[in-house]
This record gives structure tokens, C-alpha cells and sequence, in this order.
């Protein structure tokens, strides 16, 4: 009788799980890994003076960033749900928490949703240049400086913290969203502003101040158009600046526009995108993934997440190819380049950053895949005579 009441109480106990995870509305539990080993290296040549460094280690998150995660949805009738997404970013190397420490740094929404009327959604999440034009970049915003981001810095997996986003729902393949960041959370690098001097100063303003013009706004605008193999996208980031910073908030900040286009022929998936950024730069691209303190400079915006420079231009361009070569791999290739203009192309000290990046992808099962990939970067961040090298290989695993 006894052996017979714990089975019982077992079996009841099990039984219920899956009624309790029904009824608090389907939450999923989520997660990726990817760990692998990097080769960089940055040289910097002006006459008979180098200088530079190289790394080689172990390299987190190179192809996708490492995550878990919890999400779900609630019917509350008329085709209307309560959505949330929770999002932790990792590194698999140290167990260290990503995103500067948060414990959703990656992504932390609540919102709503229905096919008649779209999406709304409030918190941290990801700026629609990051979403839309992703489907143009061969290696998918991954790939160290083979990622887009390295000259749309827009793109560049850009996070938004107190951000309201609207998006309509899909008509005919087309959607139309726009988002406002009451306090991004972004540090930023105010140059020749007042009394920060020609060096600059950097800031990390308060989360939410209570005075709004002390608070580091951005907007995000964004379109796409998906139907058939013809993929379609265009966006536009403005970032305003803090008033308590020494000058007070510069009269202009930078703004970047962004157009890309893919066609899928089948034998190979090709893309192209054009994009300005003006009086500054958004979250730039370090060359690789797995180490800190690189030498000369970590990116085009001196390591913020948005540069205020005013005369400091530059245009973007891409062009890349997917090619899959079975029904396991995909050969991945790109081309782009960062272009000074107007101020900053006068100055004489910077050049056209171009990349050249090939990577390949193999699934072992649908969940697990390995990639290798090589990138060269010359006039890496658009510093004169600097040079960016970058290799590895990996394992991505998802569940």
C-alpha cells in the first residue's frame, strides 16, 4: 500500500508540470552557445615606426552571441496576446554575464501583439536597423569585423534600454515600425563639446534621469518589405544628447540612414547596402570577439555606443554572397567599406576602411553547427596604415 501511494503521488505530481506550464501561457525556456578559438592581429605602420598586437585564444559568441532565455504568450481574446521576452547574454569562456552586467542585457519586453493592428513593445530591445537590414548581411551580424556593423554601425546589434516600439502588422510582405528610447543606456564620447575638449569626455548617463533632457534619447525608424526572393529594408537611428554633460548637449547628434536589398536565385542568396552616417557614429565594431584591450583603437567610435563629433561623416557600403553548397553548408562571403566625408575626409589622417571576409557554415544536426571564417581589414576603423586580420572556428549549438 505504500509503494503504491508514492508511485501514485510520482506519477500525479508529473502529471500536473505540463498542465501548470499551460496554464501560465506557454512559457519557453531557450538558449545558445558558441565558443571556438581566434586568431587576431592589428598592426599600425606610419614610415619605420609598427606597432600593433596579436591575440590568439579562446573567442565567445563569434557567430551568435551566447544566450538564454525565457519567452511567452498569453491569449487575452479578439486576436489580441500579452508577449514578454527575458534575455541573458553569456560567455561560455568565463561564465561572465555580457551587456555590461545585466541580467537581461540582451533583451527585457513586455508588450502586445495582433495580426490586425501589430506589435507594441516596452524595454530593452533591439533597434529595427539591427532587425530589418539583418537579411542583408551574409554572416548575420555575427563574425567579429566581418559583421555588417563594422561600417553600419547602426546595424550592430544596437540595444535600446526604456524604449517604446511600435510595429504594423505585415500587409502584402511590407511592415512599418518606429521606436523612442527615453534613456538608451548608451555610453557616449562627446568631442569638442564645450568644456570637454579636443579629447573628449565620456559619459554614462543616469537610467531614466528625472529631468528628460538629461537623459540620452535615440529613435529608430524602420521599414521592410519580404516577398518571394526579394527582400527589402531601410532605416534610420538619431541619437540627442544628455544636457547635464560640461557644455551642455551638443546642438546636433549623429544620425545614420541605411538602404539594403537581397535576392534569393537559389544557387546563391546575393545582397548590397548603402547607408550615411552624419556628426558622429553609433556602437562600432571591434575586429574580433575574444579579446579585450586591443591595441591602437577598439572601433570607430573610440568603444561608445554613439559618438558625438560633429563634421565627423562617413558612408557605407556592402556587398555580399550566400552560397549554399549542400544541404548542411553555406559558403559566406562579403565586401564593405567605410568612406570618410565631408569634415573628417579633409583631415588627412583617415583612409577608406574596406573588408574582405569569407566564412563557412556546416550543420552537423538542425541544432549544432561548426564555422570557420577569415576576414582582412585595411585601414581598420579608418585609421591610416592600420591593418585588421582575423581567424577561427567553431561550435554553435542551440536549444
Amino acid at each position: 500500500m505504500k509503494k503504491s501511494f508514492v508511485v501514485a503521488s510520482l506519477w500525479f505530481g508529473l502529471a500536473t508540470l505540463p498542465v501548470v506550464s499551460r496554464a501560465e501561457g506557454g512559457v519557453v525556456f531557450y538558449g545558445l552557445l558558441d565558443i571556438g578559438l581566434q586568431y587576431n592581429q592589428i598592426t599600425y605602420r606610419d614610415g619605420e615606426t609598427s606597432l600593433g598586437g596579436t591575440f590568439f585564444g579562446m573567442a565567445g559568441g563569434v557567430q551568435s552571441g551566447s544566450r538564454w532565455g525565457l519567452r511567452g504568450a498569453e491569449d487575452l481574446g479578439d486576436g489580441v496576446s500579452a508577449v514578454f521576452v527575458l534575455e541573458s547574454g553569456f560567455n561560455v569562456g568565463d561564465g561572465n554575464t555580457q551587456q555590461g552586467g545585466r541580467l537581461f542585457g540582451r533583451q527585457a519586453t513586455i508588450g502586445l501583439t495582433s495580426r490586425q493592428w501589430g506589435r507594441i513593445d516596452f524595454g530593452r530591445q533591439t533597434n529595427l536597423a539591427s532587425n530589418y537590414l539583418m537579411p542583408m548581411d551574409p554572416f548575420a551580424e555575427g563574425f567579429g569585423q566581418a559583421n555588417i556593423g563594422a561600417s553600419f554601425g547602426a546595424t550592430n546589434t544596437l540595444r535600446y534600454s526604456n524604449m517604446v516600439l511600435v510595429q504594423t502588422p505585415l500587409f502584402e510582405g511590407l511592415r512599418f515600425g518606429a521606436g523612442y528610447a527615453f534613456s538608451s543606456g548608451l555610453t557616449a564620447i562627446y568631442v569638442d563639446n564645450g568644456a570637454c575638449g579636443a579629447s573628449g569626455c565620456t559619459t554614462t548617463p543616469a537610467d531614466n534621469g528625472f529631468a528628460t533632457g538629461n537623459n540620452l534619447r535615440t529613435i529608430t525608424l524602420g521599414v521592410s518589405y519580404e516577398k518571394g526572393p526579394v527582400q527589402l529594408a531601410a532605416s534610420y537611428d538619431q541619437a540627442n544628447g544628455a544636457a547635464n554633460i560640461p557644455g551642455g548637449a551638443p546642438p546636433v547628434g549623429p544620425r545614420e540612414w541605411i538602404l539594403g536589398g537581397a535576392y534569393d536565385f537559389h544557387v546563391v542568396k546575393a545582397s548590397v547596402a548603402v547607408g550615411q552616417a552624419r556628426n558622429g557614429g553609433f556602437t562600432g565594431q571591434p575586429a574580433g570577439t575574444g579579446a579585450t584591450g586591443l591595441p591602437l583603437v577598439a572601433d570607430a567610435t573610440l568603444g561608445a555606443g554613439v559618438l558625438f563629433w560633429t563634421g565627423y561623416d562617413h558612408n557605407s557600403y556592402l556587398l555580399g554572397l550566400a552560397v549554399p553548397t549542400s544541404d548542411r553548408g553555406n559558403l559566406l562571403g562579403s565586401w564593405q567599406m567605410m568612406q570618410p566625408a565631408g569634415d573628417l575626409a579633409s583631415t588627412g589622417v583617415v583612409q577608406n576602411q574596406q573588408i574582405i571576409s569569407l566564412g563557412y557554415t556546416y550543420a552537423l544536426t538542425p541544432r549544432t553547427n561548426v564555422y570557420a571564417y577569415a576576414s582582412y581589414a585595411n585601414h581598420f576603423a579608418m585609421i591610416d596604415n592600420t591593418q585588421s586580420t582575423v581567424t577561427g572556428l567553431g561550435i554553435r549549438h542551440q536549444f
